[in-house]
């Protein structure tokens, strides 16, 4: 063979890799695993995401919130850590109150403003998302067991109604784990945990976000306002 021939055969072995490799990165799945507690005045909750078989995670915890008054609102601390390249972690605070708010509440009305059919392209990305697992069990106690046992109704109601929503927009693997358990003859305790574990295909994020970029393009100046949206939230 000349060396043209094994030019040619290193070049075809190249492109298969590549198709393989491409092919393998759009089957893989991103996965985000989420455990909330709350019990009493102590709240965590840890985000975890992987993707491309655990070879890139993240990781996002809160491991304190703390309601001071309506002016401050509510203070939240959080750690964040990543493993791209050397990997970093960072810590940061910030006061949620009704000027985050309503920042917030701007920023979501300059995005629908600059995106063709926002809520269509997010109704339809949601249904990509399949939960692997939903637990949520809460714990409830007050002096009273009348308001007890009518505060445990009213949970379960809240519970039943967001899976309910969920199960119409999100595709829901195995059957949620709901508990509900009033204690009777009890000190005041209120104690919440969630666990799920949420999936989604590379092949069908990398859709939804290059069909994010179209509707954005088909709005006149809609880049521009999405770059300053992300630059001031960053």
């Amino acid at each position: 063979m000349s060396l043209w021939d094994w030019l040619g055969v290193i070049l075809i072995a190249l492109l298969m890799v590549l198709f393989l490799a491409m092919i393998l990165v759009l089957r893989s799945t991103i996965t985000i695993q989420m455990k909330a507690r709350k019990s009493n005045q102590d709240e965590t909750i840890k985000i975890e995401v992987t993707m491309l078989f655990g070879i890139i995670h993240f990781h996002y915890i809160i491991p304190r919130m703390s309601f001071s008054n309506l002016r401050t609102g509510l203070k939240v601390e959080n750690d964040h850590a990543d493993n791209l390249f050397s990997g970093h972690t960072n810590s940061e605070k910030q006061h949620i109150n009704k000027e985050k708010i309503d920042q917030w509440s701007e920023q979501v009305k300059r995005m629908l403003h600059s995106t063709e059919g926002l809520f269509p392209w997010l109704k339809t990305t949601l249904k990509k998302i399949s939960f692997q697992q939903f637990d949520w069990s809460t714990n409830v106690a007050l002096p009273d067991a009348a308001v007890t046992a009518t505060l445990t109704g009213a949970l379960w109601a809240i519970k039943s109604t967001l899976v309910g929503w969920l199960s119409q927009h999100i595709s829901l693997r195995q059957q949620p784990k709901l508990f509900v358990v009033p204690l009777f003859n009890s000190p005041p305790i209120f104690t919440t945990e969630l666990s799920c574990i949420a999936k989604i295909r590379c092949g069908h994020a990398i859709h939804a976000g290059l069909v994010l970029i179209v509707r954005v393009l088909k709005v006149k100046g809609g880049v521009r306002k999405w770059l300053n949206i992300l630059f001031k939230g960053s």
